[in-house]
């Protein structure tokens, strides 16, 4: 019985070394509600492009972009829900979403211009704050992913972290217990 008692708290320490800490849980939530608020600013886009470009030679080149702003957007929302996602593979993803949303505001400035055949329907600058909002949030969603990098640029596996700490915490109490290998 007094096996099974001592072995308690070590359970309990294990248990909390491996489960996730807040920050990375806040870490997880923040990536999520970007990636929801960049889906949202994409969608309507895409409805301000059909209300406004329709006319314009330009159009299914833009419908077509913020189409994949909004795949690439839902790429990145499954991988934030998923504890085994590379972060290393969400930095490149951003990174990709991040030239996509350049590309956008560029084609935009040009249809605006009358670069392209055909016309502008009515007033766009909402549109072009709508491109602003996009691209901030992409880099505010490039801001939260590199938090996490250490100074060598890598990302941090936290699971393998905890479970190194873990580790290290079993076997001090191990080895004060006279259980442990003594070196």
């Amino acid at each position: 019985m007094k096996t099974t008692l001592s072995l308690i708290p070590v359970l309990a320490v294990a248990a909390l070394a491996l489960t996730p800490s807040n920050a990375a849980a806040r870490g997880e939530n923040e990536l999520v509600r970007l990636t929801h608020n960049i889906e949202g600013t994409a969608a309507e886009l895409r409805k301000e492009f059909q209300a406004h470009y329709k006319h314009s030679s330009a159009y299914r080149h833009l419908i077509s972009d913020v189409s994949k702003v909004l795949s690439e957007a839902a790429h990145i929302d499954g991988m934030a829900h998923d504890p085994r996602s590379s972060l290393r593979h969400i930095k490149a993803d951003l990174v990709d979403l991040d030239e996509l949303a350049h590309h956008l505001h560029e084609m935009i400035d040009a249809v605006d211009r009358g670069c392209y055949g055909g016309h502008v329907d009515g007033n766009t600058r909402h549109v072009h704050s709508l491109l602003d909002s996009l691209s901030g949030t992409i880099h505010r969603m490039e801001y939260a992913t590199s938090v996490h990098d250490d100074h060598h640029g890598h990302a941090h596996d936290d699971r393998s972290s905890r479970s190194r700490v873990a580790g290290a915490i079993i076997g001090r109490i191990f080895e004060r217990s006279g259980r442990g290998r003594r070196h």
